[in-house]
């Protein structure tokens, strides 16, 4: 395996993803990782690796104590997926040797690997066994299949949840709410971003500072959004009173699969219900485009209602 920069492969590098196995897809791509490499990441140094059988998408640290470490381009989360590549017993023999001949790092953390799935099955057979294994935390997204379109998905909701969604319908057409779809270009990346944060500094989120307002929410999803406008990944729903938008639905698809990543409202409307009307209509959305899953992302209470599948994944952490 050779060193290579992601960011003058993410093109290529993304396909790669797209065809890798039992993998959470969308976190392991390069608008997800390289966001988060630069607003939510202690400083590193790049560690990414291109080979035969596909990418080994790590970076590598000090930590304050003084031991050199390797992860993933994104352990924000442990979402993303550093071994990208069609076949995982190769990719994992690859990485392996690439490890085990450089001397530079003494803990190495491998996450978004699903227990039982193939890259941690082909990493057990191939890592050397002198070195210790340890388990990390296992990270839960909820997903809902989209199959037989907003009816089907309506179906296999409970039932307190479809009398929540039919009057919240009724309460927004009483009220006058209209919802608008954005599909944004490059250049319209900044104006779009604009209009997302003046709704979010209006809701509940920015006033207890757990939202994308300030910090380094604010500039990871600022970084993401141009490359998700770029390759036409991005989904956007804002919810309309008169002319002011009073709420919103951010995600992307890739792969045909919908990753929702935020949304908020003004909370002066809070009563209309928003956020679960903002969730449907972007359901309806994707339905009418043929989209055939929506990963919520990762654990939340009312992700359980609006979803029947679980996806878990953990971390590997090899120390030397």
């Amino acid at each position: 395996m050779e060193p290579v920069d992601l960011a003058t492969v993410a093109d290529e590098f993304d396909r790669e993803v797209a065809a890798t196995p039992a993998i959470d897809r969308f976190c392991s791509t390069s608008a997800w990782i390289l966001a988060a490499s630069t607003a939510l990441m202690p400083p590193r140094v790049p560690y990414s690796f291109r080979g035969t059988s596909g990418y080994f998408a790590a970076m590598r640290g000090v930590h304050p104590a003084g031991f050199p470490y390797v992860e993933p381009v994104e352990l924000a989360w442990g979402l993303a997926s550093p071994l990208v590549g069609r076949d995982p017993d190769a990719l994992a023999a690859e990485v392996a040797r690439v490890l085990a001949e450089r001397r530079d790092w003494q803990i190495a953390i491998l996450s978004g690997l699903t227990a039982a799935g193939p890259q941690r099955r082909a990493l057990e057979r191939t890592i050397p066994t002198r070195w210790e294994r340890r388990r990390g935390t296992p990270t839960v997204r909820h997903i809902a299949s989209l199959e037989g379109g907003v009816d089907g998905f309506l179906a296999r909701r409970s039932r307190e949840l479809r009398k929540t969604i039919r009057k919240s319908l009724r309460a927004a057409v009483d009220a006058g709410v209209t919802f608008e779809e954005v599909r944004a270009a490059a250049p319209e990346a900044e104006a779009l971003y604009a209009r997302i944060q003046r709704v979010e500094e209006r809701s509940w989120k920015a006033r207890e500072a757990v939202g994308i307002s300030t910090g380094p929410m604010r500039v990871f999803y600022q970084q993401m959004l141009p490359r998700l406008c770029a390759t036409g990944q991005q989904r956007t729903l804002f919810a309309r009173l008169g002319e002011a938008d009073v709420g919103y639905i951010l995600g992307a698809v890739f792969e045909g699969e919908y990753r929702g990543l935020q949304f908020s409202y003004d909370d002066d409307h809070a009563r209309l219900g928003l956020g679960g009307l903002l969730q449907f209509h972007q359901v309806t959305a994707l339905c009418g485009e043929g989209v055939a899953r929506y990963d919520l992302g990762t654990e939340m209470d009312y992700k359980r209602r609006w979803a029947e599948e679980v996806m878990e994944t953990e971390m590997l952490v090899l120390v030397r």
